[in-house]
Formats: C-alpha cells, sequence, structure tokens
C-alpha cells in the first residue's frame, strides 16, 4: 500500500501555552511534497529524514536546502518548500512572546529568513540526534518540550504589551496604526519602535499581512466562494485585494488556488480542528 501524506498536530503542555502555537509532525510519504507556506510566526523545524528546500517568495534558483534544524523567522510573504519522498519533519511554531523569550533576537533580523537553529539556540545537534531515534510522536513531544522549557530557565518575565500587541493584531478590529496605538494606549512611535523588534515588521505592514490572512482563512474554508464575499471589508474592491494577494503571495489568488496544496491543505483541517485556526499567523494567545 502507498505512503500517503500526513501531518499531525499536538498542543504543548500549559508551561508553554504563551509560546508555542502548537507542535506538528509531516510525514510527505512516497510522493513527496511541493507547496507554499503562508506567511506566519516565527517556526523551528527539525528535518529528520529526506532532502528540504525552502525559496523565499518562491524564486526559481533561490532554493536553500535547509539544515536538519532550522530557525525561520516570522514572514510577510509566501515561501515555496519541497520534500522529497519519504522526508519527515517535526516543527514548532512560536508566538511572538516565544521568539522574544527562547530565540531572543530581535525579530526584524530574521524577518523571511531562515538560519541554522544551532546559531540561536543551544543543544540543538543531541535534541536533533533524540528526535531521529524516537519512535513515537509522544515522545518527541516530550523532548522538546523538555528542551524548550530548559530554554526558558532564568529568562526574565516578558512585558505583557507582546501578547496585548499579538492579540490586538489577531481580532481584526483595528485597520490604521493610529488606531492600533491607541487600542493599546501607546504613542504610535512607540509602537514602529515595538513592532519590528517583537514581530519582525512595521505596524503599517503587519496590519495589511493580517487582513489579508484573514481574507485567505475565509476563502479556503469555503472553496468556491468568490472573492468579493470572502474578502475582508476593509479592501476597497476586488483589484485592491488582488494586489494585496500578489504582494503577499506572489500570484494571483486564481492561480494559488489552482495550485494542488496537498500539505497546506492538510494542515489547515488538522490545525483547526484541533486549535481552531488552520493558519498560525491567526493564533491568538492562550493562557497559561
Amino acid at each position: 500500500m502507498q505512503q500517503s501524506l500526513s501531518i499531525r498536530f499536538r498542543i504543548p503542555q500549559v508551561a508553554l501555552a504563551g509560546h508555542v502555537t502548537s507542535v506538528y509532525f509531516v510525514d510527505c510519504g512516497e510522493e513527496g511534497v511541493d507547496d507554499w507556506l503562508h506567511p506566519e510566526w516565527g517556526n523551528i523545524r527539525f528535518a529528520l529524514a529526506g532532502d528540504w528546500t525552502w525559496s523565499p517568495d518562491g524564486l526559481a534558483g533561490a532554493e536553500q536546502i535547509t539544515p536538519a534544524a532550522t530557525l525561520f523567522g516570522p514572514t510577510a510573504r509566501a515561501a515555496r518548500f519541497t520534500g522529497s519522498a519519504h522526508s519527515r519533519v517535526i516543527g514548532i511554531g512560536l508566538t511572538p512572546l516565544g521568539w522574544a523569550q527562547l530565540v531572543r533576537q530581535p525579530a526584524r533580523t530574521l524577518a523571511n529568513k531562515a538560519v541554522p537553529l544551532a546559531s540561536h539556540m543551544a543543544g540543538t545537534d543531541d535534541l536533533c540526534a533524540q528526535l531521529a531515534g524516537a519512535t513515537d510522536p509522544d515522545s518527541q513531544l516530550a523532548m522538546l518540550e523538555r528542551w524548550l522549557l530548559a530554554g526558558l530557565v532564568g529568562v526574565k518575565p516578558a512585558a505583557p504589551i507582546v501578547e496585548r500587541l499579538q492579540r490586538a493584531l489577531v481580532t481584526g478590529n483595528i485597520s490604521t496604526v493610529p488606531a492600533f496605538a491607541s487600542e493599546l494606549c501607546v504613542s504610535e512611535r512607540t509602537l514602529e519602535r515595538l513592532c519590528p523588534r517583537l514581530f519582525g515588521f512595521p505596524p503599517k505592514q503587519l496590519l495589511r499581512r493580517q487582513r489579508f490572512l484573514r481574507s485567505l482563512d475565509t476563502l479556503q474554508r469555503n472553496p468556491g466562494q468568490n472573492f468579493t464575499s470572502s474578502m475582508d471589508g476593509r479592501y476597497t474592491d476586488q483589484s485592491h485585494f488582488v494586489r494585496e494577494f500578489r504582494a503577499h503571495m506572489g500570484m494571483n489568488p486564481s492561480a494559488y488556488f489552482a495550485l494542488p496544496r496537498p500539505l497546506l491543505t492538510a494542515a489547515g483541517i488538522a490545525r483547526a480542528d484541533m486549535l481552531g485556526d488552520a493558519l498560525q499567523g491567526l493564533h491568538m494567545p492562550r493562557e497559561a
């Protein structure tokens, strides 16, 4: 029997609720995978078997072979990725709080980039070997939880504004930088300073990204629905939405939805079933 693509999501223990969106386990099966990542928060990915490539903006000739352990910064545009037959990967979705306390690097320095995880976090080589030698997701999840919790030892509590910023972005109730600043009771200047450091991008770009992700989520949940009825009401018209779609995904909506999208389609369904939101960029912080 042919082994098919599979993806499973797990929610880490409550002590990591504010730092990790989910842990996911991907097996590409016999056919491998070729798909596009949506804009998202930071991620850690461990390639346990096979070959994986990642191409920012999906540019031909720009493919990068990912190391065994890779740190992906927050993104505001799509990236193409491939996995060879029988390739396996375990991923950890980081919240902005998780990035601030585990990576401890300004998010703007790695925005739309991928780098070896060992350059920013300790113990990755041993962890990769342990994960590869484990036989089941429960054991692997326990290993990851121990490693993440060890990384938080001695780290000072983050300012409450980190999660307040994320909540304000995800709710979709704000559409302008002045309204964003007012919601958080900070000056626009403070917001312009905080957002690139904590989220990777200026506040105006973050608001554009979140508006796009809400519309993309609606379209994916309602296949066949026309763009006008699915797009966020803050788009002036369909041509405005198409321009923004192209800016974030590198192609028109019709071209994107004509693609097979095997992994991201399966991931969206599995993630929504477990967490309620299909896209990591729409993840609402959970209380620890």
